[in-house]
């Protein structure tokens, strides 16, 4: 079964990466344990791969675990105080050189038209403020969907949305970790359920290989995948975004329309035929 095809056909390279990809490491320890203790060609293998693929088992884990990371993303915005890409337009944040933030709020309102709040608006009015740079972003995302033209926004997206969608499952994924580690244990019958309760056999090699693999992902969905490496990836892409204020072209000035004056011809409506 080519999974690799199976993935293309059912996700697009941003759900691959930023979703799907947490979503497998969620699950690497037990597959990592059914196939190395079983088999590839044992029937509990190949009857979960059959049902995984025909029943749109892909695609249920990468929504999954977007669902887990919109839902943490809430929480660590409150944190936070705010998306990265408003925080980094505020007057008194310092994740940007002053002079560059000021050229940003400047490209904001030639690019987007939309106007930027001074200092003293800022503190007056703080909500408004933070609403006018989460306009300004709202309005600059979609111009900069192009990958090819923008090829580190969106290498920045993708990491952003693959560390927030591991953060919000890191507990499932700790879990089924410790979990594997346990049943490896017990299949490599150190530990029984009835006396005596503990043996010493020599465990084989892919007893050995299991415990590592589900060691080292307990160890990254509890120190790695974490708040601070969310709030990173995040302010790395709002960087970005804001970048690519000096690519796009100035935004044309509204004119109004000229009153026409009373000797002027108006135009009349032409029915269809």
């Amino acid at each position: 079964m080519n999974w690799t095809q199976i993935f293309a056909k059912m996700l697009d390279p941003y759900e691959l990466r930023a979703r799907l990809f947490p979503g497998l490491l969620l699950l690497l320890p037990a597959i990592t344990y059914l196939t190395l203790l079983y088999g590839t060609k044992s029937p509990i293998i190949v009857g979960l791969s059959s049902v995984l693929a025909t029943c749109g088992g892909p695609y249920f884990l990468s929504s999954f675990v977007r669902t887990r990371g919109v839902r943490a993303q809430e929480g660590l915005y409150r944190r936070w105080g705010g998306q990265p890409s408003t925080l980094l337009l505020r007057h008194g944040d310092s994740h940007l050189p002053q002079q560059t933030k000021l050229r940003y709020h400047g490209l904001v309102a030639l690019r987007l038209g939309i106007v930027i709040p001074s200092l003293e608006d800022e503190k007056q009015h703080p909500i408004q403020a933070d609403e006018a740079y989460a306009a300004a972003a709202d309005a600059l995302r979609p111009l900069t969907n192009d990958r090819k033209r923008f090829p580190f926004i969106y290498k920045e997206l993708v990491a952003y949305g693959f560390n927030r969608n591991a953060y919000g499952s890191r507990w499932i994924g700790f879990s089924i970790a410790v979990a594997t580690m346990i049943a490896t244990i017990l299949h490599g019958g150190i530990v029984h359920l009835q006396a005596p309760y503990l043996t010493y056999p020599s465990l084989n090699l892919a007893h050995f290989l299991v415990l590592l693999v589900s060691f080292v992902l307990s160890a990254l969905w509890s120190r790695h995948f974490t708040a601070d490496t969310t709030w990173f990836a995040g302010v790395c892409y709002a960087k970005r975004l804001w970048e690519a204020l000096e690519e796009l072209p100035k935004k044309p000035a509204r004119t109004r329309p000229k009153r026409r004056g009373s000797d002027e011809p108006t135009a009349t409506s032409v029915d269809p035929k």
